[in-house]
């Protein structure tokens, strides 16, 4: 029977896939991108779970708290990574915040995109 969040192997790293279905309970709020965060520069290409990029995109541009798929609790920890790269400053005071890191994240809603694209597929 597979496991419950398939893994693949990338540069000899395990990363584990993991849907919203498959989280688990934050003990804590992180402060760094899940390893498979879509906003991190190391995700895998395409793997968006059920949003497009232009809704990934939309969502870091928004308002709203953006919660970590992994971790239930928690803010995504990329988001909030990738907005202070981008320069956005979300008004709800119950957002996360984290400073600016173009290392382990997305710099630009172009090289998000750009990353995410797989052959002919441009969700």
């Amino acid at each position: 029977m597979p496991s419950k969040a398939a893994s693949s192997r990338t540069a000899g790293k395990r990363r584990q896939l993991v849907t919203i279905d498959e989280a688990v309970k934050a003990t804590g709020q992180h402060k760094r991108p899940c390893s498979d965060c879509p906003w991190a520069r190391s995700a895998l290409p395409g793997w968006l779970g059920s949003l497009t990029r232009e809704e990934w995109i939309a969502a870091a541009h928004g308002e709203a708290v953006i919660e970590c798929h992994t971790l239930l609790g928690a803010q995504c920890a990329g988001a909030a990574i990738y907005r202070a790269n981008v320069a956005k400053s979300v008004r709800d005071p119950d957002a996360f915040k984290l400073e600016p890191d173009t290392t382990r994240v997305f710099a630009t809603p172009t090289e998000f995109r750009e990353h995410h694209v797989i052959g002919n597929n441009r969700r």
